[in-house]
């Protein structure tokens, strides 16, 4: 979901060449300077774009930083550590008009921080979505090649063949670790964008920066909505569910999408509505070799979820017949 040009841009930060090394920012820039450019970065960041420019600073130098985004005092008390990224990666939001304060976390995963903000009156919504990404989020994936083989693909589908690139994500060099991470962000939001077009239960995406971006937020202020694991249900309420779910899971066949991670835990359930969250590791069937393993997996998890309602349904034929359904390659 790269481009040339940025892989360029991530690849300048890492000279000179890795060599085992710790990565150092480019030669010839003093502290100050490399502070100065990380703050300038965040401040002319444009509202929706989704690229990395840099490389993930390191924590001293994000302090430094986020000094610089004067105005943007959010109201969640957090640790020292966690509002100094709270400002770092929110602050383009608060500063782009499209948030006016952080106001509490929704949930803690492995892959990234939610937390629940005031939107702003521009916005059309009350509160919003926004979700930190932790640092190399695909180290936190069990099997992650599993969800990278058939390569990591750019913006148009088609797979990077920068071949420096290409070795550093084998290697899984700094390099290379950055490429994926950026390619796993934009992964997420660009799928939202199109899912959600297509009519399928997502949260709608309104903002994506650095390390973070800007979703709806499902429930209330201080209640959020909860994951459906969490969520007792009539059985006739659980069959429209689960029907539903086998439909979205459709749209997604239809959009070159299969989730990968799709279970109880990732379904939002709120007043007898369900959004499917967390998208960064989806697959597209047509480039990964997986994604008939995956999907049957995803549907695996929703049967074994629905047993408990007496709804009966066998995940590996279910799979083929979505399958045949959206014309995939056998």
């Amino acid at each position: 979901m790269i481009d040339d040009d940025q892989i360029e841009q991530i690849e300048e930060q890492y000279a000179p060449r890795e060599r085992g090394k710790k990565i150092q920012f480019k030669r010839g820039r003093s502290h100050k300077q490399v502070i100065a450019q990380i703050a300038d970065v965040a401040k002319n960041t444009p509202t929706g774009w989704s690229g990395i420019a840099y490389p993930t600073p390191p924590l001293g130098m994000i302090e430094q930083a986020s000094d610089a985004r004067a105005g943007f005092n959010p109201s969640f008390h957090a640790s020292r550590h966690e509002r100094k990224w709270i400002i770092t990666y929110l602050g383009p939001f608060y500063e782009d008009s499209l948030i006016t304060d952080v106001l509490h976390p929704v949930k803690g995963g492995k892959e990234a921080n939610v937390y629940c903000c005031a939107a702003h009156p521009t916005i059309g919504a009350q509160w919003l979505a926004a979700k930190v990404y932790r640092p190399g989020i695909f180290r936190k994936l069990k099997n992650d090649a599993l969800y990278r083989e058939g390569g990591v693909l750019k913006e148009d589908g088609r797979v990077i063949r920068n071949r420096r690139a290409q070795v550093a994500m084998k290697k899984k060099t700094d390099f290379g670790k950055e490429i994926l991470h950026a390619n796993w962000l934009e992964n997420e939001y660009g799928i939202l964008r199109a899912l959600h077009s297509a009519g399928a239960d997502v949260p709608q995406p309104f903002a994506s920066g650095e390390n973070a971006m800007l979703i709806e937020y499902i429930g209330e202020e201080g209640a959020p909505a909860p994951p459906l694991n969490r969520v007792r249900l009539e059985r006739a309420e659980a069959k429209n569910l689960f029907e539903r779910l086998m439909h979205n899971v459709q749209v997604m066949l239809a959009h070159d999408c299969v989730h990968g991670d799709l279970s109880g835990f990732n379904v939002l359930y709120w007043e007898g509505d369900i959004w499917i969250i967390d998208f960064p590791q989806a697959v597209n069937p047509f480039k990964n070799p997986h994604a008939f393993k995956l999907l049957t997996r995803d549907l695996e998890r929703l049967c074994d979820h629905f047993a408990r309602y007496g709804i009966r349904a066998e995940a590996r034929a279910l799979a083929r017949e979505l399958w045949k359904k959206s014309n995939l390659p056998e």
